[in-house]
């Protein structure tokens, strides 16, 4: 598994974009010119059309592929703490977090995994459970690793701290995620 940097990500957007506008360009150019030409030149241009083709193919798969901004929901109650990600193929940046915290990670009893169940509705998954950590020490570990890190506490007041530009946010805003509408705690 490759683990793109986040600039490099937008990079390869960019990237796409570009090579569709090429192609696209070339396409146009080629249907202007195509019937004044020799049966030679003809062939040449049908198989830069082709080539155009392909590479617009590949830039919208790899478009579509994009990956999404990773979010992270830490439901802080007091000596535990619920990570719940959105997204379960980055599970390398789960299993980072639990090879650090170590034994502070726990397993989910039955009634756990049957009460953040809910959040599953809205995209959520709950992956770890973890015990006897600090808030900061949490928070500093997902603006890390996650774009963009929610953190709740007993008194459903949220933070969100945006880290999708530097792994430091320096401010946090009170919101919670726009599409969360089940109430885990």
């Amino acid at each position: 598994m490759v683990v793109v940097q986040r600039n490099e990500v937008s990079r390869s957007r960019f990237l796409s974009f570009l090579a569709i506008v090429l192609a696209a360009v070339v396409l146009f150019g080629i249907a202007l010119t195509f019937p004044g030409r020799s049966q030679a030149v003809q062939l040449v241009l049908v198989t830069l059309a082709l080539i155009a083709l392909v590479a617009i193919i590949l830039a919208v798969i790899q478009l579509y592929v994009h990956p999404r901004r990773s979010q992270v929901l830490l439901f802080n109650r007091d000596e535990e703490m619920i990570v719940a990600t959105n997204a379960l193929h980055e599970g390398f940046k789960l299993r980072f977090l639990r090879d650090i915290l170590g034994e502070h990670v726990a397993s989910f009893s039955d009634e756990e995994r049957a009460r953040w169940k809910n959040l599953e509705a809205d995209g959520f998954y709950a992956a770890l459970y973890v015990r006897n950590v600090r808030k900061l020490m949490m928070l500093r570990l997902c603006t890390m690793l996650f774009d963009d890190v929610f953190v709740a506490d007993r008194n459903d007041r949220w933070e969100h701290h945006d880290s999708s530009s530097t792994a430091e946010p320096s401010y946090s805003k009170r919101e919670m995620p726009r599409r969360l509408k089940s109430k885990p705690l």
